[in-house]
């Protein structure tokens, strides 16, 4: 889930938050045990991990107006399909009946979090320009902030947010699906035992090499008394920096020494650097505790099949025994970050991807965001919507687009994923009574115990409901959608006009979100000459 890592508020709330009990359609449901119900985890991948969002949610071709003047830019990857149950039933045959349609709704990369922040920081800086990054739509959801409600110790919340709308092709609705996380005090964590693999290649000196050693500081700073930490090089030949150590404290000297003494030269390369790191995570391994392996680069290396396959192996999950998860952490000039390895290790490694391109950014995703980067709450988290009669669900992608598997969806404490999609009646007169339902499937992260929830809402009252965080989920789908129009054609006005009618409807309801003030500096600075 997007364990969105991403789409994280981690001080329970964020400016412009709308109180708990008025946020529409936001509800929690009871716990199955494993007799209850399957556990609906069969068909995933075992190499990804993360904060659930969607992998159809490019926003559509934003790029092309009534008229057709531009067609939408290309897809350069293939993105998931949501799957409809039953398989066989053509959608006309059951919208159009009396029957209800559920679909269980695809993932991609769920904790992949490192292209919008790239894009960030390469158009806020002294030389504006999208030319390096990889402009991923379905990681925007995952990066910006939803301040839904948390849910309850050991369990899972689901949410949504419902607006009619219409477009070229008639009446629809913009849905909203919120899968929260519980809360989780800094206090009553589990112990977290690091081992930071730092990549000294000649490629990270100067400022790869500064936000290297800030990122450390701040990982430094969360980390309290009884957690352990390692520091090794990418080069296996160099002895530990510092060999599996158990802090005093945050900011222990002995660990901000072995960070500030590092540098940079000699052989550097991912295969050496998960030797080195996971033998010094092996010897602080605690199988119910967080253990987490955590790769700095500037992306400027290769990830080989055997790399990817030793991550994901070393991830994996089993009842009272974690997996070692790997965290990649992307650190440079944003015309010279590369995104792919950080990618790469993100997927294979079941943990986050981000891109760290200033102190600032360092604070936010290492610091205030550590819960949420580290931890784990649940694996295999499954997401089912059941529409009712006479709504169904529009492709997130092209009908002719390459299907992709699901990923091991996980989710984390503290944090919330966000799925947009959107609904198309199929009949004149649709029942507004009608319910729309949110089911969750998950495995608890250290026990495996599967457990399940269902939240239940008539169309009615979650139309009646709020929409703000549905509005930011707009605004950010279509500031994506404006940036990747860019890159395939400079000028187009169409698609930055769009973003910023969403981004101002979404300011309207969120004044003070300082994250939609962003996005709008980005949008400002792409209509610069």
């Amino acid at each position: 889930m997007v364990g969105c890592s991403s789409a994280a508020n981690l001080d329970g709330g964020q400016a412009g938050e709308t109180d708990s009990d008025a946020l529409g359609g936001f509800a929690s449901g009871e716990s199955l045990s494993a007799s209850q119900g399957d556990s609906g985890t069969e068909g995933t991948s075992e190499v990804s991990g993360g904060s659930f969002t969607t992998g159809g949610d490019d926003p559509g071709p934003a790029t092309t107006s009534s008229s057709g003047e531009l067609p939408a830019p290309p897809s350069d990857e293939p993105a998931p399909s949501d799957e409809k149950d039953p398989q066989n039933v053509p959608e006309a045959d059951l919208c159009g009946g009396d029957q209800v349609t559920a679909w269980r709704l695809a993932a991609r990369d769920p904790d992949a979090m490192s292209s919008p922040a790239h894009a960030r920081e390469a158009m806020l800086g002294p030389w504006p320009s999208l030319t390096s990054v990889a402009i991923r739509p379905w990681e925007f959801l995952n990066y910006y902030t939803f301040a839904y409600p948390l849910a309850p110790p050991g369990e899972l919340l689901a949410g949504a947010q419902l607006r009619a709308s219409k477009d070229d092709l008639g009446d629809m609705f913009e849905l909203q699906v919120a899968i929260r996380g519980p809360e989780l005090a800094e206090a009553d964590r589990p112990p977290v035992h690091l081992t930071l693999a730092l990549d000294n290649s000649g490629s990270m000196e100067g400022k790869a090499l500064e936000l290297l050693k800030t990122a450390g500081h701040v990982l430094a700073g969360k980390l309290r008394a009884g957690d352990t930490v390692a520091v090794v090089s990418w080069n296996q030949a160099d002895a530990p920096l510092l060999p599996a150590t158990m802090v005093a404290g945050p900011n222990d000297p002995k660990l901000l020494a072995a960070i500030d003494g590092f540098t940079v030269g000699g052989s550097a390369e991912l295969t050496q650097a998960l030797s080195a790191g996971y033998a010094q995570a092996d010897m602080a391994y605690v199988p119910k505790d967080i253990n987490r392996l955590i790769l700095i680069s500037d992306g400027g290396a290769t990830a080989t099949q055997d790399d990817l396959e030793e991550m994901a192996k070393r991830a994996g999950d089993v009842a009272y025994k974690t997996g070692v998860h790997a965290i990649g952490v992307g650190v440079g000039d944003p015309g010279l970050y590369r995104s792919g390895l950080i990618d790469a290790i993100g997927v294979a490694g079941a943990g986050p991807s981000i891109y760290v391109g200033s102190t600032e950014a360092a604070e936010i995703q290492l610091g205030k965001r550590f819960l949420s980067l580290v931890g784990l709450t649940a694996s295999t988290v499954d997401v089912r919507v059941t529409l009712p009669p006479g709504l169904q669900l529009e492709p997130a992608s092209a009908p002719d687009a390459e299907a992709v598997g699901q990923d091991h969806v996980t989710a984390a404490p503290t944090d919330n994923s966000v799925v947009h999609r959107r609904l198309r009646p199929c009949v004149a007169d649709l029942d507004m009574n009608g319910v729309l339902e949110v089911e969750i499937r998950w495995a608890d992260a250290v026990s495996g115990e599967p457990k399940q929830t269902v939240a239940q809402w008539k169309l009615t009252e979650l139309l009646s409901g709020e929409t703000a965080w549905l509005q930011k989920g707009e605004a950010v789908l279509a500031y994506a959608a404006a940036l990747r129009a860019i890159q395939y054609y400079a000028g187009d006005t169409l698609a930055i006009e769009q973003a910023w009618e969403r981004l101002e409807a979404a300011k309207k309801a969120l004044p003070d979100d300082p994250e939609l003030a962003e996005i709008g500096q980005v949008l400002a600075a792409l209509q610069e000459p």
